[in-house]
């Protein structure tokens, strides 16, 4: 039998909306959390990462299950495909990736897209890269105190389990890191300098284990269903609210018609960058600025060539300043399944230079009350344009990456410098972004409280209301810290009262 009310209901069990649960269970010891989930649970490590999954054909079984409803396989990518890539055509790759999908689909020009769709216990936190690396000054929110922002990102690599150089020692990639530093070191400060890559991870004997939610949530898996509980393949179907303030939640079992209404003190709404304004919008909650400026930076991919004999196995990451505004990651590349040049004869090295987009109120997500998804939801079509300044930015990364590929060895014969459509980082935001003040620009404050509500707050990376060409998770789950210590001061004072 399922409570019918709780303290603090979380929809949406990613890394934010874990992070919520653990700041709420560290700070209000006595706090009933719901977390509601509209995907299966998919690993006995509740929120594991699929990474950690070494038998590849079990794997792939998993990511289709970790897509909820899209169950669809993608296709394997064709030669003439790969062909196309090689020359700099578009990255059809994309398409074939397990839940990924071109939310504009049809327009094959520069408005594309690309979306992804994740729904199981642990949400994206079962997918995601681990790089846990700290945003530049650009991406900061303005409005709030950098010593504030610091601390905040300091307790989020504690819940991620940040480690700073998980396959190190790697001497290949320190004596790389040593030559690009001397080209982009100078005129840094130390903290941005040319370094490994910081990621979720615990460095092991057989390579790291890769951290989800699992981590993030610790011991309160463990706890009786009276005090923490996962309803799994459960869907939110609205947000009932009255008066500025949300009294509770619709919730149906997943895929079924019938419904029930548990009440809450406070609701998280956690899902993604794309269905927490759905459920908003559903919930008949559209403050002005609900699902616009939605935003993502490119990634332009290259590969490079490195002579030697001793395989390099480590991350490495040239973090972003206020003079180059791109974020470059630098790992070893896998070819296994791709045609290779014969003219390689070194290890083959992938880069991906992470650009900037300009942030634009018509970019946006819409809405068809019309058509629902497979969650009874609206359904979702992402509105798009990119802008001069994009592509003036664009043309600086291709030369930045090829910059880079010539100090780590050369260019990758047979592999061109090419632009994958933007959102296909999975990086996307701005959607319910948070403001300094509520003038129609914003969704939330600076604690993700929704403007004009008491107990409704949003989490993920849709509450980013910056520029970001830097893996967001660390930033995002931080940002999540300031609401969820405010969620825990106002029920420990309404518990009191």
């Amino acid at each position: 039998m399922i409570d019918q009310n709780a303290d603090v209901v979380i929809v949406g069990s990613g890394p934010t909306g874990s992070a919520y649960a653990r700041i709420i269970r560290r700070d209000w010891p006595e706090a009933r959390i719901l977390m509601v989930e509209a995907g299966p649970q998919i690993l006995p490590e509740i929120g594991g990462h699929l990474d950690n999954v070494l038998d590849l054909d079990k794997r792939a079984e998993l990511e289709i299950l970790a897509q909820g409803g899209d169950r669809s396989p993608r296709l394997s990518i064709s030669k003439e495909e790969w062909e196309a890539r090689r020359a700099g055509g578009f990255d059809a790759s994309l398409l074939r990736r397990s839940g990924l999908f071109i939310a504009n689909e049809g327009d094959d020009g520069d408005g594309l897209f690309a979306g992804f769709s994740a729904a199981n216990v642990g949400g994206m936190g079962t997918k995601w890269s681990t790089g846990t690396p700290t945003p530049s000054q650009a991406e900061r929110v303005p409005f709030i105190a950098a010593d504030e922002l610091d601390a905040a990102l300091r307790v989020a690599e504690g819940l991620l389990g940040t480690h700073k150089d998980p396959r190190g020692p790697d001497p290949i990639a320190a004596a790389m890191r040593e030559r690009l530093g001397a080209a982009f070191n100078p005129g840094r400060s130390p903290d941005r300098f040319v370094q490994p890559m910081p990621m979720a991870a615990t460095p092991g004997p057989n390579g790291p284990r890769w951290h989800g939610t699992d981590v993030i949530l610790g011991d309160l898996v463990k706890e009786p269903d009276t005090s923490f509980r996962i309803l799994a393949e459960t869907t939110c179907r609205r947000i009932n609210h009255d008066n500025g303030r949300a009294t509770g939640v619709v919730l149906a079992r997943t895929g079924e018609d019938a419904t029930w209404t548990l009440s809450a003190g406070t609701v998280i709404v956690a899902c993604d960058a794309l269905h927490t304004p759905q459920l908003l919008h559903a919930s008949g909650i559209r403050p002005a600025a609900l699902g616009r400026y939605i935003n993502d930076h490119y990634i332009v991919s290259q590969i490079a060539e490195l002579d030697t004999d001793v395989p390099m196995r480590a991350m490495s990451w040239i973090p972003a300043t206020n003079e180059l505004p791109f974020s470059v990651t630098i790992a070893p590349a896998s070819l296994h399944t791709m045609p290779k040049s014969s003219e390689l004869g070194g290890q083959p090295i992938g880069m991906g230079v992470f650009c900037p987009a300009d942030i634009d109120e018509k970019n946006h997500v819409a809405f068809d009350d019309a058509k629902l998804d497979w969650r009874g939801l609206p359904a979702i079509s992402i509105r798009w344009t990119q802008s001069e300044g994009d592509r003036e930015r664009l043309e600086w990364a291709k030369q930045t990456a090829l910059k880079v590929a010539e100090i780590i060895g050369r260019p990758a014969p047979g592999f061109a410098t090419f632009v994958q459509p933007v959102g296909s980082s999975l990086h996307y935001q701005g959607t319910v972004r948070m403001g300094e003040r509520d003038d129609g620009t914003s969704v939330c404050d600076r604690n993700s409280r929704v403007w004009g509500f008491d107990n409704l707050y949003v989490a993920g990376n849709g509450v980013i209301p910056t520029v970001t060409a830097t893996n967001p998770t660390l930033y995002s789950v931080a940002l999540a810290t300031f609401g969820a210590r405010q969620v825990a001061r106002e029920g420990r004072q309404r518990q009191a009262a």
